[in-house]
């Protein structure tokens, strides 16, 4: 009980010095290591999502039109909903998670137990300046960018390729999207992509900073532990969204339009 909760005072105070550190970015040395994370980030990532996410945009309109009896627009509308709000952050969050996370963790944990942090110490460097501002503020930026990468995939995979399969034109499909996509579901994917970015670099810098001792066999550990971590923060993050948009709708608070 007490190492949790000393993990999660240390996580706010990591979050609060990013937040007030964001500043150090203008330095060329933070901004050059910013610039190699959104790269490793997002740009290597993106191609390994191309197939996938627009195999993904045809099952889901193919499937609800078979499985479901639904016409057209309810497939389109079902799209919309699971794609931008649901499954384009999810999926997006889940490969930075097993790329970056992992590497993340690895690569601070490794300065930690070589002794390069105290390196840097002595060489009057700060550690959350020049490793947690540039990597989280990075890993943000390259969640929510690749979350629109896949949603558009997605979308448009679904649009092209579901004519061949169902009874449906591409240009009635995309007439029913643009009619029922509405700038809340771009908000409302932004603002999810950018809170896994940071949950996932937080949480990731904290325990490379942090491992359980100094150790070679502290690596892997760390690994673990920050990739887990991170994931459960990932679905806590969208139990929340879930109930404030979808779950308060059963309590009668408020009404939630899909």
């Amino acid at each position: 009980m007490v190492r949790a909760l000393s993990r999660v005072e240390g996580g706010m105070r990591l979050s609060a010095a990013f937040a007030t550190r964001l500043g150090a970015l203008r330095r060329p040395p933070v901004f050059e290591s910013f610039l190699r994370q959104v790269y490793f980030t997002g740009v290597t990532a993106a191609t390994g999502v191309v197939l996938r996410a627009s195999v993904l945009g045809v099952l889901i309109i193919a499937i609800t039109m078979d499985v479901l009896d639904a016409d057209v627009e309810l497939a389109v509308k079902i799209l919309v909903a699971v794609v931008f709000r649901e499954v384009g952050p999810l999926a997006a969050a889940v490969v930075v998670i097993l790329r970056s996370g992992t590497a993340m963790s690895a690569e601070v944990a490794m300065m930690r137990v070589s002794g390069q942090t105290r390196a840097l110490r002595h060489l009057g460097i700060d550690l959350y300046d020049y490793l947690v501002v540039p990597r989280v503020a990075a890993v943000m930026l390259a969640t929510m960018v690749l979350t629109y990468y896949i949603q558009c995939l997605a979308v448009l995979g679904g649009l092209v390729l579901s004519p061949f399969i169902i009874d449906a034109s591409f240009t009635e499909l995309a007439e029913r999207l643009f009619r029922l996509f509405t700038p809340v579901d771009f908000f409302y994917s932004t603002v999810k992509a950018l809170l896994f970015g940071f949950a996932i670099a937080a949480c990731c810098c904290y325990h490379g900073l942090n491992p359980p001792d100094l150790t070679q066999n502290a690596v892997p550990k760390v690994v673990t532990r920050a990739v887990t971590q991170s994931a459960m923060l990932v679905l806590t993050i969208n139990a929340a969204f879930a109930y404030l948009v979808f779950g308060i709708l059963f309590f009668g608070l408020v009404t939630a339009k899909l």
